[in-house]
């Protein structure tokens, strides 16, 4: 191999877009190749970053100039880019959820290990250093036993502009295909990952989406301890109240309040597009803002609690409280690239591996199935959290 790991983009959306800016701040990594169906998208993206252009993940995978590939192609497509990418010899980075069907996960979990390659679940999460210190906590044992991981989580995602897949549930739409695997893949981390069973009520209540936009689910661990989470995407309230104004791309406050900005953009006329331009600023300005949020998260354990704090985490113990530092954000993206070149190069399993995706995806369909049919559902595919 290279003495840097070759990175092509499979591509050039919200998810993918935001990767750009990360490049440079991973010297381990060089960004080579890019791949999308939009000659337009394409050309721009050539004559940016100095990188090959393919028209198809086919073609890049074939290609001599990756070593891996990041796939941030829309969901229903995971499956077959990140199985293409793997039979060819590349190593998979591909952004949440890992598949649509449990079946699918397997077959790439099986795929990445029939050709010794890397499969990794970015892009959720999970991956913020403040969430990473909690559960590092949680492992010393320093705070006794996790008893209970609660989430709540407030947005305006349903009434931001969303392309046609991602508010139909049969193609990975809705909030739980498209936000939950964020609040599950916190909670599973902190916990422990063993969760045993999930009871969940999911809804649809907006009349010009007609899709999942809100959850409460309870999960239930083999250690005993629960976690709760919950998620709203109508736009009224937005939970960044809750957590000193800061967002889930670590910006400030925005004007208006809850999703009202929003719903003023949206009545203008506002596109996908334009929602790629404004998380594209949030992600360059963030790195230097602090920590993102993805709502309040409180983590108790026997000797005390714990939540994300402006400069790290706040821990509330027997002597009161006090904020352990975190490791500095660099961005969304950051911590994911970092990680999948020290597993490539080191040869060991990456933390999020097609494992822990399958386990995080099998909660998610658990939930809707849960909501469905009033009951409990047990869970039978989860390992264990990777530190």
């Amino acid at each position: 191999m290279a003495d840097k790991v070759r990175i092509g983009l499979a591509g050039i959306g919200a998810a993918g877009s935001r990767i750009f800016d990360v490049f440079p701040k991973v010297p381990e990594v060089a960004f080579t190749a890019v791949a999308d169906t939009r000659p337009a998208a394409l050309d721009a993206c050539r004559a940016k970053y100095g990188v090959e252009g393919f028209d198809s993940l086919d073609a890049m995978a074939r290609s001599d100039a990756v070593d891996a590939i990041y796939i941030a192609t829309p969901s229903p497509m995971h499956f077959e880019h990140s199985l293409t990418a793997l039979e060819h010899g590349k190593h998979v980075l591909v952004t949440k959820p890992l598949a649509l069907t449990l079946d699918h996960c397997r077959r790439l979990v099986d795929a990445a290990a029939a050709n010794g390659r890397q499969l990794m679940v970015a892009d959720t999460r999970s991956f913020n250093p403040p969430i990473r210190k909690m559960r590092k906590i949680v492992s010393s044992g320093e705070l006794g036993q996790v008893i209970q991981v609660s989430i709540w989580h407030y947005s305006p995602w349903l009434v931001q502009a969303r392309d046609p897949h991602e508010l139909d549930s049969s193609e990975g739409g809705g909030v739980c295909f498209r936000q939950a695997p964020h609040l599950v893949d916190i909670a599973r981390l902190i916990a422990g990952g063993l969760a045993r069973s999930v009871r969940a009520t999911v809804g649809r209540y907006d009349p010009k989406n007609l899709t999942e936009g809100n959850y409460t689910a309870f999960l239930d661990f083999e250690n005993d301890a629960a976690a709760s989470i919950s998620y709203n995407g109508y736009g009224y309230f937005d939970s960044d109240e809750l957590t000193w104004a800061v967002g889930h791309g670590a910006e400030r406050p925005r004007a208006g309040g809850g999703g009202a900005a929003w719903r003023e953009a949206m009545a203008a006329g506002a596109t996908k597009d334009d929602k790629r331009s404004r998380t594209a600023v949030q992600n360059r300005q963030s790195a230097d803002q602090g920590f993102p949020y993805f709502g309040l998260i409180l983590v108790s354990c026997e000797r005390g609690d714990m939540r994300q704090s402006p400069g790290g985490v706040a821990v509330y113990d027997a002597n009161g409280m006090r904020e352990v530092e975190c490791p500095a954000w660099g961005g969304s993206m950051k911590v994911e690239l970092e990680d999948l070149c020290e597993a490539i190069r080191e040869n060991k399993p990456v933390p999020h591996d097609g494992r822990w995706g399958m386990a995080t995806l099998e909660v998610c369909l658990a939930m809707l199935d849960s909501s469905r049919e009033h009951r409990e559902i047990p869970l039978r595919h989860q390992i264990a959290s990777p530190f």
